[in-house]
């Protein structure tokens, strides 16, 4: 009894080592250079989407918040020099599972945000709320609605399907202004 118990423990240590060392590994391979990257991201950010207004924060947050960190890390994943050629399915999206859980140890709430504001994809051609802001809606983003701030994080989460039925459009745009109200 006691040998099993010594083996299962050792195999224990063993795991927990593993793990251990794999965590370090991941944060100076992939996390590391993804933060060096975010820096220069946020730096060349427009200074809309790194103060975004009172009303896209708040309709942002309503939005599946936990859901933008992984949005973050697939855009960070999909850029050099952290893109890896050939990269399975499923190695991919472990990928940026271990990064959005690295970034927000590393990123605050706000940072988080306004990577995800300067990043976003918004249509063909159009990356940022502040670009998609001018293009889609024909204002700045510094002075958009409640309304306008709706549609544009309806059309970050899925642009092609709202940019081509208005109809769609209004009932996601509607559907987040029901539940800030709630």
């Amino acid at each position: 009894m006691h040998r099993l118990l010594r083996i299962a423990r050792t195999l224990l240590i063993a795991l927990v080592a593993a793990i251990l060392v794999l965590t370090i590994a991941f944060e100076f391979t992939v996390v590391r250079p993804a933060l060096i990257r975010t820096a220069s991201l946020l730096a060349t950010a427009t200074p809309s989407e790194r103060n975004p207004p009172v009303t896209v924060l708040e309709i942002l947050g309503r939005s599946q918040p936990e859901l933008r960190k992984y949005q973050v890390a697939r855009n960070l994943l999909t850029h050099a020099p952290l893109y890896v050629e050939g990269l399975g399915r499923t190695r991919r999206q472990s990928a940026e599972l271990g990064l959005g859980l690295f970034l927000s140890l590393h990123l605050s709430a706000h940072e988080l945000a306004a990577l995800h504001l300067s990043q976003a994809y918004m249509g063909t051609g159009v990356h940022g709320f502040a670009q998609a802001s001018l293009v889609h809606l024909g204002v700045p983003l510094e002075s958009v609605t409640l309304e306008q701030a709706a549609k544009l994080v309806a059309i970050s989460y899925a642009p092609s399907a709202y940019l081509a039925s208005p109809e769609r459009l209004a009932r996601r745009t509607e559907f987040l202004l029901a539940a800030r109200r709630q």
